[in-house]
């Protein structure tokens, strides 16, 4: 894998560097972006510009995330936490014009998060060795986390279309301490038994996007902290954000294949690597999903939760699943 290593997104020509990236780019600063086929510098409309920091984490008991989002021209927080004992799930998604409830500073190193409308208050404090999230939400869903970051991280640029780009930075199998609150019960997140995720985006995407995603982590049958972020149709122009991690260690995979049954979400599925490092089958045990077309803008999503089993390989070496928890993702988006 062929990393390179600066620190700016803008190259000297003007537009952005492309590749994957051996440290977390930490000047996200647009004003010396050359518009494609032009000598004109400065950024296009930030309606289309879209920012968002996500962080989730999975264990035997529960499954967690949260995002904050800036659209450009709206704001969005969305929340949940599915108890996978009763199977019950848990969730907001509350949306504000112009991002005016939504604050996001810096970078992926080091910056905040924020999120402020009513009886919600969500607060996340990134540095370059742990992320820190406090969250009220509405009064019922509540977290106190801290997400200990690898030394080693997936970060990327991407081609979007001819004229765009996307920049992204994850990380899959963090050990996360700390508390989840939902209505009356309390779930302790004990780092070595949790895996957190990471997902850092910034960049000007398509007002069409469709992907597939899954993430999540947990144990080999020795012992060893396991993550995988593994995607298809979106961030696969000349690179991609595919990867798994060994006990915080970095291993770059190729494109994957997801297999799953798009008349019944809920039926196993199988991710599968053209390189034949991955080969997991994730069963699901519930869902988010929504279903929203207001013509400009969609948002038709699935989002399974539930257990991966199946085999990781770096050359020789194989990594059975013993324990491994996340979700999958289909994704169909205007915006």
């Amino acid at each position: 894998m062929a990393e390179k290593e600066y620190g700016e997104i803008i190259g000297s020509n003007g537009r952005p560097r492309f590749g994957i990236c051996k440290n977390p780019l930490e000047s996200f600063d647009l004003k010396k972006l050359r518009r494609y086929g032009r000598d004109v510098q400065g950024p296009v409309s930030a309606f289309r510009l879209k920012r968002w920091q996500y962080l989730g984490v999975c264990n035997e008991e529960v499954i967690f995330g949260l995002a904050v989002v800036d659209a450009g021209y709206l704001g969005n927080m969305f929340t949940y936490a599915f108890d996978r004992e009763t199977k019950e799930l848990l969730e907001y998604d509350i949306i504000h014009p112009l991002g005016l409830a939504t604050e996001i500073k810096g970078n992926s190193l080091s910056g905040n998060a924020s999120f402020k409308s009513g009886k919600t208050d969500v607060y996340m404090k990134i540095g370059a060795d742990s992320i820190e999230l406090t969250a009220m939400v509405k009064g019922r869903l509540k977290a106190e986390l801290r997400f200990e970051r690898y030394s080693e991280a997936m970060n990327i640029v991407t081609r979007v279309g001819l004229k765009g780009f996307n920049y992204t930075t994850k990380e899959s199998g963090m050990a996360v301490s700390g508390t989840i609150g939902v209505g009356d019960r309390e779930f302790t997140i004990e780092p070595s038994q949790s895996s957190g995720v990471l997902d850092y985006t910034f960049g000007y995407l398509s007002h069409y996007t469709f992907w597939n995603w899954a993430s999540g982590g947990g144990f080999d049958k020795e012992g060893r902290r396991i993550g995988f972020n593994l995607v298809q149709g979106v961030n696969e122009t000349g690179y991609t954000e595919n990867a798994f991690w060994i006990d915080g260690r970095m291993i770059k995979t190729d494109t994957i294949d997801f297999q799953y049954n798009d008349l019944n979400i809920l039926d196993p599925w199988r991710l599968v690597s053209s390189d034949g490092k991955v080969d997991l089958t994730f069963y699901p045990e519930g869902e988010r999903k929504k279903a929203l077309n207001l013509g400009i803008l969609m948002s038709n999503f699935h989002q399974p939760f539930g257990r991966f089993e199946g085999t990781l390989r770096d050359g020789t070496t194989e990594y059975q699943i013993q324990t491994g928890f996340g979700f999958t993702e289909e994704h169909e988006a205007k915006w």
